[in-house]
């Protein structure tokens, strides 16, 4: 239903290579009013995501992407958490309130994006999760931005790393934040042993960044 062509790629679902969504490599692209059904196998827990490989810097930067959240088989495949949740980074360009003009026919910026003005986590620019004190959380992170690297931190807490793109690490550590470039993903896991209002920072030489908060509070 898009008015410009476009394929869709999956990063790290193994799939046929004429799934791959490459056009020009793996398939034609699908052009406006046609259609191409893709068949997926999951075979490994963790999290993958989707996006066009035509013009990301267009379609993708407009939230043509998604995420593909695969459970493992096993129980006692991760560490036993009071809830999950998806962190999709982001980022988008914005003058006088209004998404930064895109060209239909060419590219206006340089390889596959640009950097943006306004950060978002899922969407949107004010990311709010309520916890109860002593929960464990487990967070499944997308950088989803074209160009941005996010150094991703819960400042006053320590984050477990436990994943990334290549699913559980054989060891876990403790870490202070991450640093995630565009498209990857890696599984994180904290524990809230105190009530507040932790704020979910992204922290680089030049500038602090407030992506959302998690809300602490004591079980009723």
């Amino acid at each position: 239903n898009l008015d410009m062509e476009t394929a869709i790629h999956w990063h790290g679902l193994r799939v046929e290579n004429k799934y791959d969504g490459v056009p020009g490599t793996t398939q034609p692209p699908t052009k406006p009013k046609e259609s191409l059904l893709y068949r997926l196998r999951f075979s490994d827990p963790g999290l993958y995501w989707f996006h066009p490989h035509l013009r990301e810097d267009y379609q993708q930067e407009l939230g043509l992407y998604g995420t593909i959240l695969v459970k493992p088989k096993h129980d006692d495949y991760y560490s036993k958490v009071d809830r999950e949740d998806i962190l999709i980074l982001d980022d988008i360009l914005l003058e006088q309130g209004d998404v930064y003009p895109f060209a239909q026919n060419n590219i206006n910026n340089a390889l596959m994006g640009r950097f943006g003005n306004t950060m978002l986590v899922n969407g949107k620019t004010d990311y709010e999760l309520a916890v109860n004190k002593g929960d464990t959380i487990r967070f499944y992170i997308l950088n989803a931005a074209n160009s941005r690297t996010f150094n991703l931190s819960i400042p006053g807490m320590r984050l477990k790393l436990i994943g990334s793109d290549v699913s559980s690490f054989e060891k876990e550590e403790f870490i202070g934040s991450i640093i995630i470039s565009p498209a990857e993903r890696y599984i994180l896991e904290a524990f809230f042993e105190k009530d507040g209002i932790f704020e979910l920072k992204s922290i680089n030489p030049f500038k602090r960044y407030t992506l959302g908060r998690i809300i602490v509070s004591e079980k009723e």
